[in-house]
């Protein structure tokens, strides 16, 4: 390192040893390494492809400048790949490559990219201060948001090419005028809207990286008290109190996490203290992190997301707050990116780390109206959530998703939100946001909220009549209606009720109040490489093969059923085909879709025996099906009568038996060494 290069500060890999930082990487994460390799030297020949998992916007295709970079191009016409170059995480990797392999080269092409980025992209004092009267960007390439992501890259490539004999006085003087023009910008930019937006923890992240990480620059401990405080303003805002993003989306949800993560532990490192709500704050995150997480490790596609691996995300969480239920669904061991943020002792913490079974399978995310019923946290659980949120605070990246489910069962997706997959304006970005492809109730034809273009809805659908309830071994509830078709010239208000037999089932009620007719779809949308069936009964079937895991869609009442092609995008610019089925029916007054949704571990297991049942009022009065759905179900030694009232909570004579309530549950266990029965008041 060039002896006049000072620092007071330590940054996230400078207190642990290199050698262990190298040596842990390559041996016990070669793949992630050898990914990190691959996009360092194509940034080394100045080619860009973005595959890394937490990629905002992936593009799988290799760009080449092979005349020079244009800084402001559009692969395809999208700025998203604009931006994707200019946030330069091949600036973090180039410095990965050169502390992997020793290799001047990639310092030589940081380097390189830097000095080429500063001269095409000048930015004055002047263009600094006119960012103040201007509520979005400055420029293209110095979009604030990317420019907090751009800078953090940066230093991280830093923190590893300084190292290198080709780092002289010229490029720490460049550099640091750099990150002083950064530092001017953002500071300034930040707007009041960005206090609820994703866009303000990926700015500030940045902000206060280089404040902390440069004191000897004359405006840094201004920034730095800035930062602090806009990060303590922007928790109350944006994180509620369930731990969930304001802008009910994964995938930002997760960006946010990782940009209020980074100050939290860089500043635990250098002993800054922070307000009390950013460590809360980040900690009720990792929660709804861990509540949403699937069985297979990913996160739901709800709203703008991809269906990324968060394992890494719990893995790193698990370390910060010694947190052993986020170990239970994080990695074996500490993951690639973990060890450059911890190094050898929180490898070791994250190894010595006790695994813990998280208080609850099955959890209720009240502020952001999520749920989620799950049997455990083993690999094969069966797992349901179900979206009774608002679409988002900001319209930005919510979908017109009111009251859809994912499920996921014995390993395997079957149920699935299809992803974002763009955000250029086209037919595409529309599709995949509406609801008609999202697995809830449309009325004729219409969608829940409706459409204006990739940012903005008119008469946006608003959640009502939310409930849950949950018994640990026995069953799970959750109810919600919306508001979105209350707008139709005839009004009809949707409401789903889902009621999990646990561990084996899910009973799904859509009902449908109206005054005039109207025609009702109830749509399932599979996961990819599913074959979808209509059986005679129409039970729909979606299975891979005989011996894989299966899902029987079984109507209670007869619907007509059709199957059709569709779309999902597990990633950003990449679709693939799937299958969907929907249930038609037309109907006025209260019409319903019964359903039971029922999981096998092959396509070949036994179905349950389904069974409509009479219902009596208290006086022995037949009740009409209008007014109350009741059933019955045999599944192997069990017997379970469930009652869903849709006039509210009534005296009922069902099965045997006289209760009172609004959502109803006998279960008859006939197994001769254990034969009992347990009734349940679901919902009064």
């Amino acid at each position: 390192m060039n002896p006049a290069i000072r620092h007071d500060r330590v940054y996230f890999w400078e207190s642990s040893d290199r050698s262990f930082i190298v040596n842990t990487c390559l041996s016990e994460w070669p793949e992630e390494a050898a990914e990190v390799l691959y996009r360092a030297d194509l940034a080394c020949r100045s080619t860009f492809i973005y595959t890394h998992r937490w990629d905002m916007e992936r593009c799988e295709t290799e760009v080449a400048f092979p005349d020079g970079i244009n800084w402001s191009y559009r692969h395809n016409e999208d700025i998203e790949w604009m931006v994707m170059l200019n946030r330069a995480r091949y600036m973090s990797e180039l410095g990965q490559a050169y502390w992997l392999t020793g290799e001047e080269r990639y310092a030589e092409a940081y380097i390189s990219l830097m000095k080429d980025w500063i001269r095409q992209n000048p930015l004055t004092e002047e263009e600094v201060l006119a960012s103040q009267s201007r509520a979005y960007n400055v420029k293209d390439t110095w979009r604030k948001l990317d420019s907090g992501i751009r800078i953090v890259n940066w230093l991280k490539g830093y923190y590893c090419v300084r190292q290198s004999s080709l780092w002289q006085s010229e490029e720490e003087t460049l550099f640091r005028e750099a990150v002083r023009r950064h530092g001017m910008y953002l500071n300034i930019a930040y707007t009041p809207h960005d206090r609820q937006s994703n866009w303000g923890f990926l700015e500030t992240n940045g902000l206060f990286q280089l404040a902390l990480m440069f004191p000897d620059i004359e405006e840094s401990e201004t920034w730095l008290k800035q930062a602090v405080q806009r990060l303590a303003e922007m928790c109350p805002v944006q994180v509620f109190e369930d731990g969930m993003h304001n802008e009910q989306c994964t995938m930002y949800h997760h960006e946010v996490l990782h940009c209020l993560f980074e100050p939290v532990w860089l500043a635990e490192l250098n002993d800054v203290p922070l307000p009390p709500e950013l460590r809360n704050s980040l900690d009720r995150m990792y929660s709804a992190s861990l509540a949403l997480v699937q069985p297979d490790g990913r996160q739901p596609m709800l709203g703008d997301s991809d269906g990324t691996d968060i394992r890494d995300v719990l893995t790193r969480g698990a370390v910060l707050f010694a947190r052993g239920d986020l170990k239970r669904m994080g990695y074996d061991k500490l993951d690639y990116e973990g060890i450059w943020y911890y190094g050898e002792k929180g490898y070791k913490r994250y190894e010595q780390l006790h695994i813990q079974e998280p208080k609850a399978a099955s959890v209720e995310l009240a502020q952001s109206g999520y749920y989620v019923m799950r049997t455990d946290w083993k690999p094969d659980a069966r797992y349901l959530v179900f979206d009774a949120g608002h679409m988002d605070v900001i319209r930005a990246h919510g979908h017109d998703d009111l009251l859809h489910i994912s499920l996921f069962a014995y390993g395997r997706e079957f149920l699935t939100d299809p992803g974002r997959y763009t955000y250029m304006e086209n037919d595409f970005r529309r599709y995949f946001k509406e609801s008609l492809q999202h697995n809830t109730v449309a009325v004729d034809g219409e969608t829940i909220s409706k459409y204006v273009d990739s940012w903005n809805w008119n008469h946006v659908a608003n959640p009502m009549d939310r409930f849950w309830r949950t018994e640990t071994e026995s069953y799970d509830y959750v109810q919600a209606s919306h508001d979105g078709y209350l707008r139709l010239n005839d009004p009809v208000l949707v409401r789903r009720q889902i009621l999990f037999i646990k561990p084996d089932y899910w009973i799904v009620v859509d009902t449908c109040k109206s005054n005039g007719e109207h025609e009702y779809t109830l749509p399932f949308h599979f996961a990819e490489g599913l074959n979808v069936e209509v059986e005679a009964d129409g039970t729909l079937l979606a299975s891979s093969s005989r011996q894989e895991p299966a899902l029987r869609i079984i109507p209670v009442k007869p619907a007509e059923a059709l199957v059709d092609a569709s779309w999902v995008a597990r990633d950003y610019n990449h679709k693939v085909t799937s299958l969907k089925a929907m249930f038609r029916q037309k109907g006025s007054g209260l019409s319903k879709f019964v359903t039971v949704l029922y999981p096998c571990r092959t396509r070949d297991c036994d179905q349950p025996d389904i069974s409509r049942i009479e219902v009596l009022d208290s006086y022995g009065d037949t009740v009409s099906e209008e007014l109350v759905t009741a059933l019955t179900i045999q599944n192997g030694a069990e017997r379970v009568h469930a009652l869903f009232s849709h006039q509210g909570p009534r005296g009922y004579q069902f099965a045997g038996r006289h209760i009172t309530g609004e959502v109803l549950l006998v279960r008859e266990n006939n197994t001769p060494s254990e034969e009992h029965e347990d009734t349940y008041i679901v919902k009064v």
